[in-house]
């Protein structure tokens, strides 16, 4: 799909790769549309895009001599099969793609996942050491692993031990405490 840059009005097939001006019928400027045959081309590839370039065909900015299918949507280089990556419903060339995980640009790649299981554990395992936290920690670290027991994972497997051990370890605390209280209180 070509637009015009003046009124943004899709042009129609017929004006690409004429070779002369031709009037948008939106408004009325004079332009001229040579694209590549890849860009007119499906997404789908198909057998012969992945020999080598035929001649008067575009070809890969990454493997001179295959025949491109497709440009990048973020900077308009021609892929072949092998260098197009499908994201979002957007093809892209693997510099892009780059660029836009280490820019965070792109939506669909998280660099960082929450694991609420580590959470839950490290809030039973750490106060420990100091006793008091744990009359916080305890019941936080019980509502973690109920809250997020059924929480996908995007990336990584979830860990059940670590939940069963952070649900233990806080029930023993919140148990301990209870105890304690109740020996207190008793006096």
């Amino acid at each position: 799909m070509i637009a015009c840059p003046n009124c943004h009005t899709i042009q129609s097939a017929e004006a690409i790769n004429t070779g002369r001006m031709a009037a948008c019928p939106q408004c009325r400027k004079a332009l001229r549309i040579d694209v590549f045959n890849a860009f007119l081309r499906g997404d789908e590839p198909d057998a012969a895009s992945l020999t080598t370039q035929a001649q008067g065909q575009a070809e890969c900015f990454y493997h001179p001599g295959q025949l491109a299918i497709v440009p990048c949507a973020a900077c308009g280089r021609l892929l072949c099969a092998v260098c197009q990556v499908e994201l979002e419903g957007r093809s892209l060339c693997m510099a892009c793609l780059q660029a836009g995980r280490d820019k965070q640009k792109i939506t669909g790649m998280q660099n960082r996942h929450v694991r609420y299981d580590e959470i839950a554990l490290a809030l039973a395992l750490w106060p420990l050491l100091f006793i008091f936290p744990t009359l916080v920690t305890a019941p936080a670290a019980i509502y973690y692993v109920v809250r997020h027991f059924r929480t996908p994972s995007p990336l990584l497997p979830k860990a059940w031990a670590r939940n069963l051990v952070a649900m233990l370890l806080a029930g023993l605390q919140m148990g301990g405490w209870i105890y304690f209280l109740a020996l207190k209180l008793g006096d």
